[in-house]
């Protein structure tokens, strides 16, 4: 409908400037009538200036009234009555877009305010950072965690650990959120989980931070009770038989609290005796081994970090551990990319590559797989990366969460060390290594150098 009276107005201004043209035309050539042509050429300027103030007046204010929506001002009056239907109706339905628009905005308003007290109440602290490093929006718990306010600059984050700043305005790995713990000058452990929003103008860091102390606390509590209880298992599987034999080797030589003569011991008491005396031998070097392992888990050298070739470490890492397992039938498969430098102690990584290419190794071993295959992989993106996968029966569900413990194991001959001595080499370097596998049919482990 208001398209039909604009259309109507407009064809009606054209069609009396075109009569007047005619008019005009007719009156200065066949009548030479030259003051009606003078008269005519008058009211078509006139006719002529009103249908450009027709439009210029309707876009003018549309103009205005799309400023205002640009800059969120819904103050903007709509004009009265013009006195042409066709622009009434055009200003009644932009009316109606105002009234909208207004809306709108008190709605969007409603919940950022709803949000932004449900933020500034939370118990999480967020913060967000721009490309420059500055706060543009946190709450008090994040304050209160971090020491940070408003359009402060994170380079304040170096009085909790000098890597923070740096951490958290270095690109993000695509599809992952990152995390990392860190402690602030109150002793509480800080766990920063870091998500990134790419927005027109530019890219802004979410950061969560949460206390998790009493979390860590209380794992680190559960790990110790695990290792007392493995500890304290494999101690008594190798004190128990020697103090038996012991008991039992003494009875051979005493009767009633005396010692038994040299002429009564017969050829069955000394065969007796040495059995016990080999396996009390052999239940003491077990015992040893296990405290010598268990020293080797305490007793970290301290990393000596330089500057290395990762490929070929991985590259000669791989034939030692072959060296160890002795099996041509597994297959290798590897994705090594040429010159990989990264700052690392070599003797340290060494010892954690072999040991989980072995580990994979010994597993196809004991699973009896038809077509064994290990897979070695190095990246670089933001972090370097070496996966170690092989397609044995995998690791079960409900050990998943025990084979980084010392001393647990699940090998007749294992002695528990080897997993839990590599993730501890791997944490002292400032890395991890980390269980990935998803499906129950392989086995991969991630060494994750940061």
């Amino acid at each position: 409908m208001i398209y039909k009276h604009f259309y109507i107005t407009i064809l009606t201004k054209l069609l009396i400037l075109i009569s007047l043209v005619v008019a005009t035309t007719y009156l200065y050539v066949v009548e030479q009538a030259y003051t009606w042509c003078l008269t005519l050429v008058a009211i078509i300027i006139i006719s002529l200036f009103n249908l450009l103030r027709y439009f210029n007046n309707m876009n003018e204010w549309i103009a205005f009234f799309l400023l205002g929506i640009e800059n969120e001002d819904s103050t903007l009056k709509v004009p009265g009555k013009s006195g042409n239907k066709s622009i009434d109706e055009v200003y009644k339905g932009i009316d109606r877009l105002k009234d909208l628009f207004l809306k709108a905005k008190i709605e969007i308003s409603t919940q950022e305010h709803h949000y932004r007290s449900v933020i500034n109440q939370s118990a999480t602290g967020l913060f967000s950072v721009n490309e420059n490093g500055r706060i543009i929006n946190i709450n008090p718990a994040a304050t209160k965690l971090t020491g940070l306010q408003e359009f402060h600059h994170i380079n304040i984050l170096k009085k909790i650990d000098s890597s923070l700043p740096d951490l958290i305005t270095k690109p993000i790995i695509a599809k992952n959120k990152q995390s990392v713990v860190f402690e602030n000058k109150y002793g509480q452990k800080l766990l920063f989980k870091l998500s990134e929003i790419v927005t027109k103008k530019e890219k802004v860091k979410l950061v969560a931070v949460g206390d998790i102390t009493k979390e860590l606390d209380n794992g680190e509590v559960d790990a110790w009770i695990k290792l007392a209880r493995t500890l304290s298992h494999e101690i008594m599987n190798n004190i128990a038989p020697i103090t038996t034999l012991s008991k039992v080797i003494s009875s051979y030589f005493t009767i009633d609290n005396e010692n038994v003569k040299a002429g009564d011991i017969d050829d069955n008491t000394i065969t007796n005796t040495l059995k016990g005396l080999h396996v009390i031998e052999e239940r003491s070097v077990g015992l040893t081994k296990f405290v010598e392992n268990y020293r080797k888990f305490t007793k970290l050298p301290a990393p000596e970090f330089k500057k290395v070739n990762l490929s070929e470490i991985v590259e000669s890492n791989i034939i030692a551990a072959l060296a160890y397992t002795n099996n041509s039938k597994i297959e290798i498969i590897k994705k090594i990319p040429d010159n990989i430098y990264v700052e690392t102690d070599s003797k340290l990584l060494s010892q954690v590559i072999i040991n989980l290419v072995k580990n994979a190794c010994e597993a196809l071993n004991l699973a009896d797989i038809p077509e064994p295959v290990v897979r070695i992989e190095l990246t670089k993106k933001v972090n370097t990366q070496i996966y170690i996968t092989n397609n044995g029966p995998g690791i079960p569900v409900e050990i998943r969460e025990q084979i980084f413990i010392p001393f647990y194991t699940t090998k007749e001959e294992g002695s528990g060390v080897g997993l839990s001595l590599s993730k501890q080499i791997m944490l002292k370097m400032g890395g991890d290594i980390i269980l990935t596998s998803a499906k129950d049919d392989d086995t991969t482990f991630c060494i994750n150098m940061n």
